[in-house]
């Protein structure tokens, strides 16, 4: 017999200890999402990242893949089944204008509804998230009447704002939570189709058994509340750089007192396409020019009165042709990531804080680096090339790389808290 409600929202014997505040962080991410649900109530404000089982990445039990299987009437599910095909690029198709960054997998591709996957997807990990934490926390949460949810999904920095890529991510959110909460079965895109046509009504959110209270936040804002929060949170001015796997978001932040515990003021912050798919993007079109120079030198060089060489090693590229080609395709990515990187520095240099001590001499510019492409030398290597950069154009000590900080509540649960970070 289920422990849980038929909605996945509450226990089906609910204890009599009054109520309890749940908020579940959702980072949405590119190649893997991740969810850690907070108890603020509690002493402590424990924080739980979800174990996702089998349907995880082998290399971590917090990372759902960011992929769907749909059958052909439709059925969503996380994990192969018969007959489903695979849906992938399910984030990217919601951000990213540059097709060329789409695989032929992608919802688009396939004559898939990019939101509706999107939906579908949400609804999934919302549900697993849930029933995952009704059934291994009930020790902990089980003796309270009711259960509050509420959800903040984590968007690029741009999001924020009043525009279009703002209201579809907030559609998708509110529509895959009330999918989530329907006590249904299965999860197909039909339904998801549904709740999109449903979510602009004023009255969609108003069901008071299954709404919660949603919002959207930027994703680098999670992870400097996860820094303030932490023991190696220092007043002032910082740097968060979170490389992901389409985007990366640099931001400028204050660190307040302590007083508060956990204030910050996001100063400036920038996201651009130039994460780990970019970079795997980048490397192929090197390759690709390559081969076609080859091609081209080929058919170029041949001369039709000369008997044809039996052997194909001529037309075989070679890797000293082929090093300097990744290797200016690499050195072409990474100007475009330090010039972001410098942009956000300088705008905080010059207009949005530039009192700060870290300017100073004997100052160094503290820079928090997460995000699962953050153990990249590629990236990391660009990051720390930044200290000579600035000893050049300021009187400071440079900059300092800072160590992720992993919260108390969440324990020794994770060895690579930089993925959850923003969560």
């Amino acid at each position: 017999m289920s422990v849980c409600d038929e909605h996945l929202l509450q226990y089906a014997r609910p204890g009599q200890s009054g109520e309890c505040d749940l908020v579940i962080g959702l980072d949405f991410g590119t190649s893997a999402s991740k969810i850690v649900i907070q108890a603020p109530d509690l002493p402590g404000r424990p924080g739980y990242a979800v174990d996702f089982g089998e349907y995880s990445h082998e290399t971590m039990p917090y990372l759902l893949p960011t992929r769907l299987w749909v059958t052909p009437s439709g059925a969503c599910a996380l994990g192969p089944c018969d007959g489903a095909r695979l849906v992938n690029d399910i984030k990217l198709e919601l951000f990213s204008g540059d097709e060329h960054l789409n695989s032929n997998r992608g919802p688009t591709r396939q004559g898939l509804h990019s939101e509706a996957a999107a939906v579908a997807y949400l609804a999934l990990l919302l549900r697993r998230a849930r029933k995952w934490f009704l059934e291994t926390k009930r020790d902990i949460v089980g003796h309270f009447g009711r259960l509050n949810w509420s959800v903040n999904l984590g968007v690029p920095s741009p999001c924020i704002e009043d525009n279009e890529e703002n209201g579809r991510f907030r559609r998708v959110g509110k529509a895959a939570w009330m999918l989530s909460a329907l006590a249904e079965e299965h999860i197909t895109l039909r339904r998801a189709c549904v709740e999109l046509e449903h979510v602009d009504d004023p009255e969609y959110w108003e069901n008071d058994t299954i709404a919660c209270d949603f919002d959207i936040i930027p994703e680098i804002a999670g992870g400097a509340v996860g820094y303030a929060l932490s023991n190696l949170r220092r007043e002032g001015l910082h740097v968060m750089v979170d490389i992901g796997a389409s985007t990366v978001d640099v931001c400028s932040f204050i660190l307040h007192a302590r007083e508060g515990n956990d204030r910050y003021s996001l100063l400036t912050a920038d996201v651009q396409i130039l994460g780990t798919i970019r970079l795997h993007h980048e490397r192929i079109v090197a390759l690709k020019r390559a081969y076609e120079r080859q091609a081209d030198d080929l058919r170029d060089r041949h001369d039709p009165l000369v008997p044809l060489a039996e052997d194909i090693e001529p037309y075989l590229i070679s890797r000293e042709q082929l090093i300097p080609a990744l290797t200016q395709a690499e050195a072409q990515l990474k100007e475009q990531f330090q010039k972001m990187l410098r942009r956000v520095i300088w705008e905080a240099r010059v207009r949005r804080n530039p009192d700060d001590s870290v300017w100073r001499q004997n100052g160094r510019l503290p820079i928090l680096l997460i995000g699962g492409g953050s153990k990249l030398q590629f990236f990391r290597s660009a990051v720390e090339e930044l200290d000579a950069w600035l000893r050049s154009n300021t009187s400071n000590d440079g900059t300092v790389l800072l160590p992720v900080p992993v919260p108390d509540s969440l324990g020794n649960r994770t060895d690579e808290y930089q993925r959850l970070a923003v969560a």
